[in-house]
């Protein structure tokens, strides 16, 4: 990117800092706006407590948005007030369940902005390799299975006041990563079709939790003319058990150098095709450099794999920088995904309780 191009980071925790180094990587001049400001200043570094605050030069050609996710819609308010035209990038999720109408609302009274969420699995080179290699082994076969898993155990974060939502639960923190997914590997129809099932107590099993809503989650859909769709997270690893089970497919086959899972597993015909995101081990636990993603082909009693390096969550940076300031505008967005985990979020709500589970069991949390 030019020297010259000037983005605003709005909020500086874990994102903000995330989006200023990979920024300041790419030659874009940062300033910086958080509440936190005076504590926050360093030599050279260009910051303001608020918005409005910020000075007028340089002007700013991109603002990108990492508050927490209950602060996005007042955010982008406050930068669509002072630009009327602005150029945003926002981190997921893009506004709370219960802000979709607000947030339409406000972006078609700026008809001149444009405004991106970030997706780092949208456009990852190991999900376009998955497809690639689907149609090379099995081109005539279509795929009758779909499964997804995305593993972390956030506890500590949570009880450290990190990465704490109380609105969708276990919904809003991997849950449009599994979705993007889903939506590259399925066919646009049947991936419409997913987002329109509405989800309910016969295909969705939950972990309620009393402060977060809900701590694990596993959704599976069985599509029309499509096959099976199963989606499976947790947030506090494998002791989601027993509200929601580990699936045998997402159980992991040996030792790993990180508690994370980050899996997408296709069938079609006789083959199984197991993509595996970063991080990836080898089978006595030795992990393999971040931002390697390993493909497997299971077929006819032979395994194929393909090694991929990429960094999801730069490219989708530079992509969204390279859509918000191109001379044609991106597309409108997309708030399907967003009322999907809104959907499964109240679903959770309505989940029996935790205090109702016998006393021996743990809780989640």
């Amino acid at each position: 990117m030019p020297g010259r191009t000037h983005v605003c980071v709005v909020g500086y925790g874990v994102a903000g800092r995330l989006h200023h180094r990979l920024l300041e990587s790419l030659g874009v001049t940062v300033s910086v706006v958080d509440a936190a400001a005076r504590s926050l200043r360093r030599p050279g570094m260009r910051i303001a407590e608020s918005v409005a605050e910020l000075p007028a030069e340089p002007a700013v050609d991109l603002w990108s948005v990492c508050t927490p996710t209950a602060d996005h819609l007042p955010t982008v308010a406050a930068v669509l007030a002072r630009d009327p035209a602005a150029r945003l990038l926002v981190e997921k999720p893009v506004c709370g369940s219960w802000e979709v109408p607000a947030f339409g609302a406000l972006l078609r009274e700026y008809p001149r902005a444009r405004m991106v969420v970030m997706n780092q699995y949208q456009h990852a080179q190991a999900p376009a390799l998955l497809k690639t290699v689907k149609q090379d082994v099995a081109r005539h076969d279509p795929v009758s299975a779909v499964r997804i898993a995305f593993v972390k155990d956030r506890r500590a974060d949570i009880a450290a006041g990190r990465f704490v939502d109380r609105d969708y639960g276990v919904f809003g923190y991997e849950w449009l990563h599994m979705l993007a997914l889903l939506g590259t590997v399925l066919p646009r129809a049947s991936f419409r079709s997913y987002l329109c099932t509405a989800p309910g107590p016969d295909t969705v099993r939950v972990a309620p939790d009393p402060e977060l809503i809900s701590t694990a989650a596993h959704d599976t859909v069985a599509l029309d003319g499509f096959g099976a769709v199963e989606l499976y997270s947790s947030i506090v690893g494998p002791d989601s058990e027993p509200w929601v089970p580990v699936p045998g497919w997402a159980a992991r086959p040996g030792p790993a150098a990180d508690d994370r899972l980050r899996l997408v597993q296709l069938d079609a015909g006789p083959a199984r095709f197991t993509l595996e995101l970063d991080p990836v081990s080898l089978p006595r636990g030795t992990a393999l450099p971040r931002n390697t993603h390993r493909l497997t082909v299971d077929l006819r009693g032979r395994r194929q794999e393909w090694l991929v390096y990429d960094s999801p969550l730069e490219n989708a940076l530079r992509r969204a920088m390279t859509a918000l300031l191109a001379d044609t505008s991106p597309p409108e967005y997309d708030f399907a995904p967003v009322r999907r985990i809104g959907q499964l979020a109240e679903l959770a709500r309505s989940a029996e309780p935790v205090h109702s589970v016998p006393a021996d069991l743990p809780s989640p949390l």
